[in-house]
């Protein structure tokens, strides 16, 4: 997702979630806090009728008691019977139940009978019939106000079972809330990442290699006047180059200069060893080649190299591009496969050239040439050390021979092993003895 627009009423949506979900917790916080409360009230009020129902069972039985003054009994068992009668109706009223209320009804009749039975108690222990009061204290009353503590009891036990089920209900909604949130919350931040459209390039620091169009490849811009590109003047009088470099010279200009022209088709290369499909690097060679990179200590050593590079690449050529300042031209500094007069035709390259070499050294990404029908395909690797990118090497295949993804890794690794030997500072030395070689040397290097 990469509209602005979208991305910001993503993150509006977003905002509203989190606010949406905030509100629908606090409210439940809210319920459950509230039913906790009224929950802890109905417990203590109903510990409180139980323990006052004992109560008056004691003072009952104190008005028939010897050495007890029944008139203090009587008094405080009348207030006693004055407090639990409002109390067990509150307590009807405040139940959540069918279950408890029925407990709690049984438990206000089982009272209005005990009252009933306390009066007759008073009426023998003021007339002085003891033993009558104590008949209807013990015998009349104390099942009934069992009955009564029994039934308080019940309902206590059923208003802790649907409170501890209505408490979960409503954690399991609140759970639900979070988690749709979460979801929702989710599937925005899935939508906010951008994700690359078809024919995009890859984010920056991606190993993908950079797929140039048909005939944007290599070449360079065939206008000596353009500020970006310069090509060096043909010398006068030459002597004729032999076959193979006169054909390795054309794909070497082809790489620095531009697409092999129509009118020179005398120098296409119809060899059977330059068609064929490529069965890959071989990779015995290559790591033998890597090693014999690392203990280089001649420059003049690195052009025998190079042909070994070009023959694990199934390459006709093979250039070492370097700038000849921090942000100067690249040059070819080192090369196999190409005659001297088709190097010295090669010229310079500035880095912002619209060409693969440019573009492999400025993004420091492998650039890929596909092959056309006069042209075959290349491959352009950085040179990329720890001092940053000192160059690029450019490949030239064999014709047949595609970019596979194991060859652009091959290339990778001997560019990255040339990469230790040079850098910027290194340039003008290499050309020196790149210059100091003979003709002979460059035309031996150059058989394909």
């Amino acid at each position: 997702m990469k509209s602005r627009g979208v991305r910001a009423l993503l993150v509006i949506l977003a905002l509203a979630v989190m606010a949406a979900a905030a509100a629908a917790v606090w409210q439940m916080e809210q319920r459950i806090a509230a039913a906790q409360s009224a929950a802890d009230n109905f417990e203590r009020d109903a510990r409180q009728a139980v323990v006052s129902l004992g109560d008056w069972r004691a003072a009952q039985q104190a008005y028939v008691a010897e050495g007890q003054p029944s008139a203090v009994w009587l008094t405080k068992a009348a207030g006693l019977s004055e407090a639990i009668g409002p109390k067990l109706s509150a307590l009807r009223v405040a139940a959540g139940t069918a279950e408890a209320q029925g407990a709690l009804e049984s438990a206000v009749e089982a009272f209005t009978a005990l009252t009933h039975s306390d009066t007759r108690a008073r009426e023998y222990v003021n007339a002085g019939q003891r033993l009558s009061a104590s008949d209807v204290i013990f015998v009349e009353s104390a099942p009934t106000l069992d009955k009564a503590v029994a039934a308080v009891d019940t309902a206590r036990g059923q208003e802790r079972v649907a409170q501890a089920i209505a408490f979960e209900k409503l954690r399991r909604w609140e759970l639900m809330t979070l988690g749709s949130a979460a979801g929702l919350l989710l599937l925005i931040v899935l939508l906010l990442v951008p994700i690359p459209r078809a024919g995009e390039p890859a984010a920056e620091g991606a190993e993908e290699a950079v797929v140039l169009p048909k005939g944007g490849g290599l070449h360079l811009s065939p206008d000596l006047d353009d500020g970006i590109v310069r090509r060096a003047q043909p010398v006068a009088d030459d002597p004729p180059a032999p076959a193979a470099g006169r054909v390795a010279g054309a794909r070497g200009a082809a790489l620095a200069a531009g697409t092999l022209k129509h009118d020179t088709l005398g120098s296409i290369d119809f060899s059977l060893d330059g068609l064929g499909s490529s069965k890959g690097p071989d990779l015995d060679a290559v790591a033998d080649l890597c090693s014999s990179l690392a203990r280089v200590q001649d420059t003049r050593e690195l052009q025998g190299l190079l042909e070994r590079t070009a023959k694990a690449l199934d390459a006709t050529g093979v250039i070492v591009w370097m700038p000849d300042g921090p942000l100067g031209n690249l040059r070819p500094v080192l090369a196999h496969g190409y005659a001297p007069i088709a190097l010295s035709r090669m010229g310079i390259i500035h880095p912002a050239a619209d060409n693969a070499t440019a573009t492999a050294y400025r993004t420091k990404r492998v650039v890929v040439v596909p092959a056309e029908v006069l042209a075959s395909g290349a491959v352009v690797a950085p040179l990329i050390s720890s001092d940053g990118c000192s160059g690029a090497m450019a490949v030239e295949l064999r014709d047949g021979v595609e970019a596979t993804p194991q060859l652009r890794a091959v290339a990778t690794i001997v560019a990255a092993q040339l990469a230790t030997m040079f850098t910027p500072g290194s340039v003008t030395s290499v050309s020196q003895a790149a210059a100091g070689r003979t003709a002979v040397e460059d035309a031996t290097a150059g058989r394909p």
